[in-house]
């Protein structure tokens, strides 16, 4: 919108309005902080801080990478699941992987309405993954029930720690994090009552 449309629909305050919600980015980390690229913010949300900007998309930035790793190492069990449940298994994952993917978007979409640039790229995701991958083999489909009810029993406790510190940031945020945690909590009921 230009100056003048900008004052045609209410003068200078609605300049400064404008600019408080789409002006430059401010609060930058030091390059020396490995998490600065999360800083540098699209479009700076006023209503928070720096710090609690920078917070909060730490916290995300840490979900989203959970919820990537697990959507691919489902489909490296996916693919090289072996044994009678083959086939409903291959199915289950199918399912949960489209719900991480759908849920990684939404945090991801989540951090970038905060002025947050979240990164998914592989490289981000294999440096900050703490999800344990499963191995480059055939893999007994009971050992694939076994080894996600542990992966995702780890998962929801770090979406736990999660969700309980953004109570203190950012309730928007955190009732996105209390959805992954749903999601996830209910995934892991069922690779439990398989086991």
């Amino acid at each position: 919108m230009d100056s003048a449309t900008c004052v045609a629909m209410g003068g200078d305050r609605n300049r400064r309005s404008l600019a408080m919600l789409y002006g430059p980015a401010t609060g930058l980390t030091t390059p020396e902080d490995p998490m600065s690229h999360l800083s540098e913010t699209i479009d700076a949300n006023p209503s928070l801080g720096t710090h609690e900007r920078n917070e909060i998309g730490r916290l995300l930035q840490a979900q989203l990478v959970d919820l990537i790793d697990l959507s691919l190492i489902g489909k490296q069990a996916h693919w090289n699941i072996a044994g009678p449940n083959f086939h409903p298994l291959h199915l289950q994952l199918d399912e949960f992987i489209e719900q991480w993917r759908d849920l990684s978007d939404d945090v991801a979409e989540r951090a970038v309405a905060l002025g947050i640039a979240p990164d998914g790229q592989a490289g981000a995701v294999a440096a900050q993954s703490e999800v344990e991958g499963f191995p480059v083999a055939q893999i007994a489909d009971a050992e694939v029930v076994i080894g996600f009810a542990h992966r995702l029993s780890q998962a929801v406790y770090r979406a736990r720690e999660r969700m309980d510190r953004l109570d203190e940031l950012d309730l928007a945020s955190q009732d996105l994090i209390i959805e992954v945690v749903r999601v996830l909590e209910k995934q892991l009921w069922m690779f439990r009552v398989q086991g």
